[in-house]
């Protein structure tokens, strides 16, 4: 029970202490194992084994792809294309940020590309508009959050990867695509009242009308070819965009340093290192204990909500992929087997909880999502006095009605209506 204790204690003093001093979680937690092994007993090759390779590559690979999309300008494009359809209709400019966003990031550009293009064109449209600015940015975050689950999208790839290895079988790509639209749809609609954009008036500026130039064709296909491959062929998702990515700097339409320039490695360092941290805390039993904990305030009913709330009040704070994902997964199994939840609640739903109950909360401030409309909130409106404080609360504020409603929703029983097999 002591080395139980001890691991969660160093779970959790890890991610706060990178909280508090604005340190990337995934460094510290490197110099944590090193720690905690030595306490632990535990060989260095073993805390080693923790590295997941096959998970850094997938993720570099398709960072690098979608860098050369963004830098040639066919990502922007495709969203500007995308909200002109709207034309006069200025009501329907969220509810296309929600389709828009969940297009984008369901071809694999990834959340974190979603809710940074969001924050840079929902921002100045917003003001062209005259309309709130957190409307157009928490509509395409939730529709970023709802496609950039797919199983070939960064999120979508770490999900699977952390079920996989947690041991939840059955069609988890397909029930975790269905899951997050239903919650991230449902959310967006309570946002699209709440925040008033059915009040939106059109504007009197005309948006400039502009062709895919040859390059940006060329990488639409490779775009294309990248899903056919991944969705068709099974094949490996960071192989192919990595072979994909070269093509395109031979054939001019990226370059290297940009593409390399795209790959987030302040991310990649943060899974990797939590990844290291979390295996070594799963091999001393801190998960088990975790797990054992949340499981005598569960029953049946409430297990997937008090899942969802649990993973969401974390990732106010912490990384959804990089931190509460990695720590809530591998408690699942536990869970059902502690509450004989097996054959009566899937793990697949589970699974669903705790994504969906963590990823809204990235629209907060202090996380990725809400960082990114902070940023370009700041740069196109003048900030005066408490404005930025205001700001900041109304954001904080919008991203925990979101958690709350994904959480009422799984409560009421709206997971319920997918399928599991």
């Amino acid at each position: 029970m002591g080395i139980q204790i001890g691991a969660l204690f160093f779970l959790i003093f890890t991610i706060t202490l990178g909280f508090l001093k604005k340190m990337n979680i995934g460094v510290l937690a490197l110099g944590t194992s090193l720690v905690l092994g030595y306490i632990g007993n535990v060989p260095t090759r073993d805390i080693i084994r923790g590295f997941n390779s096959s998970l850094f590559l997938m993720l570099a690979g398709v960072s690098m792809l979608f860098g050369i999309a963004q830098h040639n300008g066919t990502l922007k494009l495709i969203v500007v294309k995308m909200i002109q359809i709207s034309g006069k209709r200025a009501y329907l400019m969220p509810l296309m940020m929600y389709v828009v966003m969940y297009l984008i990031t369901f071809l694999g550009a990834g959340t974190i590309a979603g809710f940074a293009l969001s924050a840079l064109f929902g921002i100045p449209l917003a003001k062209e508009l005259d309309s709130d600015p957190f409307l157009l940015t928490t509509m395409g975050q939730l529709g970023s959050i709802g496609g950039g689950i797919a199983p070939w999208a960064p999120t979508g790839i770490i999900g699977l990867e952390l079920a996989r290895n947690a041991g939840i079988t059955g069609n988890i790509s397909t029930t975790m695509m269905i899951n997050t639209f239903l919650a991230t749809a449902f959310a967006s609609i309570i946002s699209y009242i709440f925040l008033k954009g059915y009040k939106l008036k059109s504007s009197t500026k005309e948006t400039e009308k502009s062709k895919f130039n040859r390059d940006q064709l060329i990488t639409l296909l490779a775009i294309l070819i990248m899903v056919i491959g991944v969705a068709g062929f099974n094949m490996n998702i960071g192989f192919l965009s990595f072979f994909i990515s070269v093509i395109l700097i031979f054939l001019k339409v990226g370059t290297e340093k940009e593409a390399l320039s795209s790959i987030p490695w302040n991310t990649l360092l943060l899974i990797s290192g939590m990844g290291i941290l979390m295996n070594l805390v799963v091999l001393l039993g801190g998960i088990k204990l975790l797990a054992d904990t949340l499981a005598l305030l569960m029953t049946p009913k409430t297990s997937a909500s008090i899942l969802a709330l649990t993973s969401g009040v974390m990732s106010l704070f912490s990384s959804t992929s990089g931190v509460v994902m990695p720590t809530m997964i591998p408690t699942i199994p536990v869970i059902q087997e502690t509450l004989n939840l097996q054959n009566i609640i899937p793990g697949a739903l589970l699974l669903s909880a705790v994504i969906n109950g963590s990823s809204p909360s990235g629209l907060s401030p202090v996380s990725t999502g809400g960082a990114f409309v902070m940023a370009s909130y700041s740069e196109f409106y003048e900030l005066k006095g408490d404005d930025f404080a205001q700001k900041f609360k109304k954001l904080f504020i919008i991203s925990m009605m979101n958690m709350l409603i994904v959480v009422l929703f799984i409560l009421i029983g709206g997971f319920n209506l997918t399928i599991y097999s």
